[in-house]
């Protein structure tokens, strides 16, 4: 069989008010110029992308897969190429073009997001350096242990305060997306921001009275902790969060093991705010004076996480990548290791 030469783009030319056709339109000229051989390969509604795109790979003629977006069309390429190879041993490896506000995968190994990034991420694309990514998979149980739903996540599963913020995020945004002219000037960074002080804001007032706060039992690879009275849980893979905090800088993307980051109340994220920030320019010693002494932050390959509402809380919101995720009682992560080849810098460092 001749060898697979195609570069296989990804992308939605509606997303963004439209804005995204002429990325589209430049990635393609600028692949094209580095005779990597492009072909477009628009997304689908309603889900059904996964399953095109590995048909369209089993054909065996693609070389790399690229995606061009934010965290949803990263996730939707992901699985595709996760899905042909499990269907019929084709295996391609993932480049990336990211569009997104916070692009934590590409930054987490210098891979900058917008327009004007193209150039030097097409670069990063035909140079090839290859490595690989754990892949997380998550199950939500009802009640009675039954499996409600299960996916894939590719940057972080999270419950509690920040998956509040990310809904609250997605709201706004589409309430903005209708008004013309605050959609122009109210977008990204500062919809997450309104989001994040508004939730916040309301947390702290609801902690006052303890309905903010629920306990858990997380197991990680077989040790159980009860803990009382917490805010949020984040597990992450990849090395940032948000695009400007790093809560463990030894952690890997490769090595078989999720950090788990466990928040007691707001005041505490404030605390991880300027303790995990990547550019945080004051010492250890003086976070320890300041009581902002690092937290050792567990990590493992198999996870489980049960909560326990208070009386009048409703559902824990949850989320994967970003995006609002099934809210239960009880939820079962596993690492898989070694589960993605994507494209990276040679000389791979966060940005």
């Amino acid at each position: 069989m001749p060898r697979p030469r195609v570069s296989l783009l990804v992308g939605n030319p509606t997303a963004r008010s439209g804005k995204a056709e002429a990325a589209i339109a430049a990635a393609m000229d600028g692949l094209g110029k580095a005779r990597l051989e492009p072909e477009f390969f628009s997304t689908l509604p309603q889900g059904a992308t996964v399953a095109a795109l590995a048909d369209r790979l089993e054909r065996g003629d693609v070389a790399r897969v690229i995606y061009l977006g934010g965290d949803g069309t990263f996730a939707e390429t992901a699985k595709g190429i996760i899905l042909a190879r499990e269907r019929c041993g084709v295996d391609t490896p993932m480049g990336m073009l990211p569009m997104g506000t916070a692009n934590d995968q590409g930054r987490s190994f210098g891979v900058r997001s917008g327009l004007k990034a193209l150039p030097d991420n097409i670069a990063i694309i035909a140079a090839g350096v290859e490595q690989w990514l754990d892949v997380g998979q998550v199950e939500a149980l009802d009640a009675a242990g039954e499996l409600v739903d299960h996916d894939l996540w590719f940057d972080s599963w999270g419950l509690g305060l920040s998956a509040q913020i990310l809904a609250k995020r997605n709201r706004d945004r589409k309430i903005v997306a209708k008004i013309p002219v605050l959609r122009q000037l109210y977008r990204d960074k500062l919809v997450y921001l309104r989001a994040g002080l508004s939730s916040l804001a309301k947390n702290a007032l609801k902690s006052l009275v303890g309905r903010a706060r629920f306990a858990a039992l997380i197991t990680i690879d077989g040790e159980t902790r009860e803990l009382g009275g917490i805010n949020d849980i984040v597990i992450k893979g990849t090395l940032l969060y948000g695009g400007d905090w790093i809560f463990d800088p030894t952690s890997k993307p490769d090595d078989g093991k999720f950090e788990v980051i466990i928040v007691d109340n707001p005041a505490d994220w404030g605390a991880a705010a300027i303790r995990a920030h990547k550019r945080n320019p004051v010492t250890n010693d003086d976070l320890a004076v300041l009581g902002l002494a690092p937290k050792q932050i567990p990590r493992g390959s198999q996870i489980e996480v049960k909560i326990f509402r208070p009386a009048g809380m409703g559902p824990v919101p949850s989320q994967i990548d970003g995006e609002e995720y099934v809210s239960t009682d009880h939820y079962r992560i596993r690492n898989l290791f070694h589960y993605l080849r994507i494209i990276v810098p040679e000389d791979p460092h966060w940005v």
